[in-house]
């Protein structure tokens, strides 16, 4: 079960989105390459659309009752990770993949 709140679920759809092309592009030989490129493709996704997305329309608004001031954030996150964060992760994933392909 994938849980997601927001557009989230476009970090995983951008992931399998391009190593789905990325194997009809390179050949055979090369498939570990189009795993590696993948992963660095979604990391950069996540990672700026996150940052864009999940900073936007944050507002204040103050309890008429109790005078306190509530921030409302927006929240863009796939299995309780924001989405700016599943681009670190998908960036080290690349270099550990890459790591171990010279290895």
């Amino acid at each position: 079960m994938i849980v997601w709140s927001g557009r989230g679920f476009l970090s995983a759809v951008v992931l399998i989105a391009s190593i789905v092309i990325l194997a009809y592009i390179l050949p055979k030989e090369q498939g570990n390459y189009g795993i590696i490129i993948s992963l660095f493709i979604a990391g950069i996704f996540s990672w700026f659309m996150g940052k864009k997305w999940n900073q936007k329309n944050t507002r204040t608004l103050v309890d008429k009752e109790s005078g306190q001031e509530v921030t409302l954030k927006p929240n863009h996150s796939l299995f309780w990770i924001k989405m700016e964060y599943w681009g670190l992760i998908f960036g080290v994933l690349g270099l550990v993949v890459l790591v171990k392909q010279f290895l």
